[in-house]
C-alpha cells in the first residue's frame, strides 16, 4: 500500500510538471492574441520600450533587451515584427526553442508577409539545431551546415523607430545676446559723450568762472557739453537697462526645450512615463 501510494503521488506530481510545461510553451500564453487598438499613451509608451531594447540588445544585454520588446509588444500588439527582434535576442542568448516560438507566433499572425519564406527556413535550421545530432562519419564532417545566419534587428519595425530625438533648443534663439550686446554698445556711446559733456563743461567753467559775459565760444563749449553730458546720461541708462534685460532674458526664459516633432499631434506635446525593470523615463511628444 505505501509503495502504491508513493506512486500516486509521483505520477500526480509528473503530470502537473507536464501541464506546467506546456502552458509556459504556450505561444497564445506568452503571446496572446491582440483584441485591442493601441492608444496614443501605448504608442508612446511602445516607443520607449523599444529603445531601451534596441539599446540592450546592443550591449549584449539579452534579457532586459526580450523584456522591454515584450513590454513593447503588450503596449502595441500590432507591431507584429517586434517578435523577429525577440526571436533574435532568444537565439544570441543561446535559447533556440523560444526564438522558434517567437517565429511562429509572427508567422500565424503575418501569413502574407513578404519575408514568410525567409522566417520558416529559419524555424527549420533552428529546429534542426535543437535536436540532438548524431555523430558525424569523416565525409559528413566535411559537409557540415552553416549556422543560420541572425535575422536584422534594425529594420525589424518599421513602426518603431530607434532615432534619437533632435537636441534641444532655445525658444528665442541668440535675441537676447543681441540685445545684450546692443546694451553694452549704448553704455560705451553713453560713457563716451557723458565724459565729453563734462570735460567741455570743467574747461568753459575754467576760463569764465562767473558764467557772465561769457566769450562766444566758451558759452558755446558750454552749452555743447551740457548737450552731450544729458544725452550721454540718457544713453547709459538705455545701455545698462538693455544689458540687464538680455541677461534677465536669456537665463531666465531662453533655456533649450526639445525640439517640436514634425509628427507630434496637432493637440501638443504629450508625456507619457516609460517604466520597466532596471529603468524609467518620460516619453515626449505624440503619436509616431
Amino acid at each position: 500500500m505505501r509503495v502504491l501510494r508513493t506512486w500516486l503521488v509521483g505520477l500526480g506530481a509528473g503530470m502537473f510538471l507536464a501541464a506546467g510545461l506546456a502552458v509556459a510553451g504556450d505561444p497564445a500564453i506568452e503571446y496572446p492574441e491582440c483584441n485591442r487598438t493601441a492608444t496614443p499613451a501605448d504608442l508612446e509608451g511602445a516607443k520607449g520600450a523599444h529603445k531601451a531594447a534596441t539599446q540592450f540588445y546592443e550591449r549584449a544585454d539579452y534579457d532586459r533587451a526580450i523584456q522591454y520588446w515584450k513590454d513593447a509588444y503588450r503596449l502595441d500588439c500590432a507591431a507584429h515584427a517586434v517578435l523577429i527582434n525577440i526571436a533574435n535576442a532568444y537565439e544570441k542568448k543561446g535559447d533556440r526553442a523560444e526564438a522558434v516560438t517567437a517565429l511562429e507566433t509572427y508567422l500565424a499572425r503575418m501569413p502574407d508577409a513578404t519575408d514568410a519564406q525567409t522566417i520558416q527556413d529559419k524555424i527549420q535550421n533552428l529546429r534542426n539545431s535543437i535536436r540532438p545530432a548524431p555523430t558525424p562519419t569523416a565525409s559528413e564532417s566535411a559537409s557540415a551546415p552553416v549556422p543560420p545566419p541572425t535575422l536584422p534587428t534594425a529594420s525589424a519595425t518599421p513602426s518603431l523607430s530607434a532615432e534619437p530625438p533632435p537636441p534641444p533648443q532655445p525658444p528665442y534663439g541668440y535675441a537676447p545676446w543681441v540685445a545684450t550686446g546692443a546694451g553694452v554698445v549704448t553704455l560705451l556711446v553713453g560713457g563716451i559723450l557723458t565724459s565729453s559733456g563734462f570735460a567741455d563743461i570743467g574747461a568753459a567753467e575754467d576760463s569764465c568762472p562767473s558764467r557772465v559775459d561769457c566769450e562766444p565760444d566758451v558759452a558755446d563749449l558750454g552749452n555743447q557739453g551740457r548737450t552731450h553730458a544729458t544725452v550721454g546720461g540718457v544713453l547709459l541708462g538705455l545701455g545698462a537697462a538693455g544689458v540687464a534685460g538680455g541677461l534677465i532674458w536669456e537665463l531666465g526664459f531662453n533655456q533649450p526645450r526639445p525640439a517640436a516633432s514634425s509628427t507630434a499631434p496637432s493637440a501638443g506635446v504629450r508625456l507619457t512615463p516609460v517604466a520597466g525593470p532596471g529603468a524609467a523615463g518620460v516619453g515626449v511628444s505624440g503619436r509616431f
